[in-house]
């Protein structure tokens, strides 16, 4: 892995850990704190041995948003230390490119800290967690195709009324509004997210995969034909994969699938082309 100065990188078994490392700026997102992240996802999406990647911030927030103190002080100008990269914050790159990812919001989640994790596969948060869409009450607009995307999420009018008034909302709040799947006290904030990433990540990747892309595509297909002919082709080809010929193998030996253990699978694409 990488040298980090605005994260902090681990695994534990199957799962990658990102931490957003700016307590001091309570995780605000510049753009060197960016292209970490976006090199830590490609590094973690590299990984056979990764199957899913949970974020979380040190300190007190998950993330402050964008780093408008920097953005005035014209930081983002200057030269770095490290060379700012790509950003992550992409609808493609979050709910298409990367492995499963699972937010862990231990703190106050404003702006574009809410804005992209619409975009992951799940949010957990703690009982300490704030969210805000704040950008109104800045004279800002939401922007990562929010204004579309959150009321996918918790509906048209309760989006709404979160946009244009810019309120904080409570963990509790959050989940009653459906923006968040689960509430845990602090103290079990990264251990839940881990224990759901490991459920996750135990499953083929290549089928994770082909998940989060027919969810993508079946958002923005034009009519239900579409996507049912989607629906048939890949579950078809699903058939035919070494992946699920060990789902049935180890269903019927009562065992566990042993997806992750590339020579057996090899062994298995061999006995599929050989007829």
């Amino acid at each position: 892995m990488s040298d980090w100065e605005f994260i902090e990188v681990e695994r534990e078994g199957r799962v990658g850990i990102v931490r957003f490392n700016r307590p001091e700026r309570m995780n605000a997102l510049g753009a060197e704190l960016g292209s970490e992240i976006r090199e830590a996802f490609e590094e973690f999406n590299a990984d056979p041995g990764i199957g899913a990647i949970v974020t979380t911030g040190n300190g007190r927030a998950y993330s402050s948003g964008a780093d408008l103190s920097a953005r005035m002080a014209g930081d983002f100008d200057r030269p770095q230390k490290r060379p700012p990269g790509a950003h992550p914050w992409t609808p493609e790159f979050l709910a298409v490119e990367c492995k499963p990812l699972i937010a862990a919001v231990n703190g106050i989640a404003l702006g574009i800290g809410l804005t992209s994790i619409l975009w992951y596969d799940s949010i957990v948060a703690s009982t300490a967690a704030r969210f805000s869409m704040r950008f109104a009450a800045i004279g800002l607009t939401p922007e990562v195709s929010s204004a579309w995307m959150l009321p996918q999420v918790i509906g048209l009018q309760a989006a709404k009324e979160m946009m244009l008034t810019g309120r904080i909302y409570s963990a509790q709040e959050a989940l009653e509004l459906g923006l968040v799947n689960r509430l845990v006290e602090p103290d079990q904030l990264l251990p839940e997210a881990v224990a759901l990433g490991q459920e996750i990540a135990a499953n083929p990747a290549s089928t994770l995969r082909t998940v989060k892309r027919m969810t993508f595509d079946a958002m923005f297909a034009p009519d239900l034909e579409t996507v049912e002919q989607d629906s048939r082709v890949t579950f078809d080809a699903a058939l035919q994969t070494p992946e699920h010929r060990e789902a049935v193998r180890a269903f019927v030996e009562k065992r566990a699938g042993r997806f992750h253990d590339a020579e057996y699978m090899r062994g298995i694409a061999e006995e599929i082309r050989q007829g």
